[in-house]
C-alpha cells in the first residue's frame, strides 16, 4: 500500500516531469489543504453579516491555505525523506526515492514561503502577528512524532490556528473568549481524523520507535475517538450558544453527530484499511459544519 494514486486525473492532464512536484505538494490530494482551509472559513461566517468582504477574504484564505499547506508537506517530507524510505505507504514520495533532489525542494519551499508571506501581509496587523507567531510550529511539526508522545496534539494547534487568524481579520475589538471554543473543537476534530488516518502507520511507527496518538490510546482508541467525537459537537454547540446562534444550528449538529457516530461505528469500525475513506468523509463533515454555522448565525443577524 502507498498513498500516491497514479490513475488520478491530475496525473492524466499534466505532463510527467510535473508529476514528482504534484506528488511533493500534494495537489493529487487536495483534502488537506480543504482541512486547513475550513478552520478559517468557519471563523469568518461565524460572526455578523455575510457580505462582498467575507467572499474576499474566504478567497484570500483559499489560497493560502492551499499554499502553506503545500509548503508543509514539502517540510515534512525533507525532514522525514530517510523515515518514508521504510514505510510503506510513503516510500515513494518523490524525496523518499530521489525523483526530486534537495534542492529543488527546498527552493520551491521558498516560494511558497515568499508567496506566503504576501499573502499575510494583505491582512491586518493582529492576523499578521498571529500568522508569524505558528510559524516555528509549522516548521519544526515534523519532529513531533521523534520527540513528543502525543504529535497529532501539535498538528492540531497548527492546523486550526487560522481560525484565529481569521477571527480577528473580521472582527473588532478583539474578543478571544468565543473564538477559543471553537478553536478547541476544531483542535479535538483534528486528533480525530489524524488519529483515523495514522491508523495506516501503526506498526511502522512501532518498527521505527515514532510517537503517534494511535500508540498513546493503545487498545482504547476506539473508545477515546468516540469521546472525543462527542466533545467536538458539544464545544461546537458551545460556541454557537455563546454567539446567541439560530435553533436550526442546534439541530443541524444533532444529526451530523449522529451520522458520524454511525460512520465511525458501522463504516470504519476501528479497521485500517477503513481509515484513509474516513480522513476523507471529513470533508464532507466539514462542508455541512459550515454551513450550519453560516445557518445559524445569520438567521440570528
Amino acid at each position: 500500500m502507498n498513498d500516491i494514486n497514479k490513475d488520478n486525473l491530475i496525473f492524466k492532464i499534466l505532463p510527467s516531469f510535473t508529476h514528482p512536484f504534484i506528488t511533493l505538494i500534494r495537489l493529487d490530494r487536495p483534502i488537506g489543504f480543504l482541512l486547513l482551509f475550513y478552520p478559517v472559513s468557519f471563523a469568518i461566517v461565524s460572526y455578523g453579516k455575510i457580505g462582498l468582504d467575507t467572499l474576499k477574504y474566504l478567497i484570500i484564505f483559499f489560497i493560502g491555505a492551499f499554499v502553506m499547506r503545500s509548503a508543509g508537506c514539502i517540510i515534512n517530507d525533507i525532514f522525514d525523506r530517510n523515515i518514508d524510505k521504510k514505510v510503506n505507504r510513503t516510500k515513494l514520495r518523490p524525496l523518499a526515492s530521489n525523483q526530486i533532489t534537495l534542492t529543488n525542494a527546498i527552493t520551491l519551499l521558498l516560494i511558497l514561503f515568499i508567496i506566503g508571506f504576501y499573502i499575510l501581509t494583505n491582512l491586518n496587523i493582529p492576523s499578521i502577528i498571529l500568522g508569524l507567531v505558528i510559524s516555528p510550529l509549522i516548521i519544526l511539526y515534523p519532529l513531533a512524532k521523534r520527540y513528543f508522545i502525543f504529535p497529532q496534539l501539535v498538528l492540531a494547534m497548527i492546523y486550526n490556528w487560522g481560525c484565529l487568524i481569521g477571527w480577528v481579520t473580521i472582527q473588532s475589538p478583539y474578543e478571544f473568549s468565543n473564538i477559543l471554543i471553537l478553536y478547541f473543537a476544531l483542535i479535538i476534530w483534528t486528533i480525530v481524523y489524524d488519529t483515523i488516518y495514522a491508523i495506516q502507520d501503526e506498526i511502522d511507527d512501532k518498527k521505527m520507535k515514532l510517537y503517534s496518538s494511535v500508540i498513546f490510546f493503545g487498545k482504547r482508541r476506539f473508545q477515546a475517538i468516540n469521546i472525543l467525537i462527542i466533545l467536538k459537537y458539544a464545544l461546537l454547540s458551545i460556541f454557537a450558544y455563546s454567539l446567541n446562534y439560530h435553533f436550526i444550528f442546534y439541530i443541524i449538529i444533532l444529526s451530523i453527530l449522529i451520522v458520524n457516530l454511525l460512520d465511525i461505528h458501522l463504516k470504519w469500525r476501528n479497521l485500517p484499511e477503513n481509515s484513509l475513506a474516513y480522513f476523507k468523509r471529513n470533508n464532507h463533515y466539514a462542508l455541512i459544519i459550515l454551513f450550519s454555522i453560516m445557518i445559524g448565525s445569520q438567521l440570528n443577524v
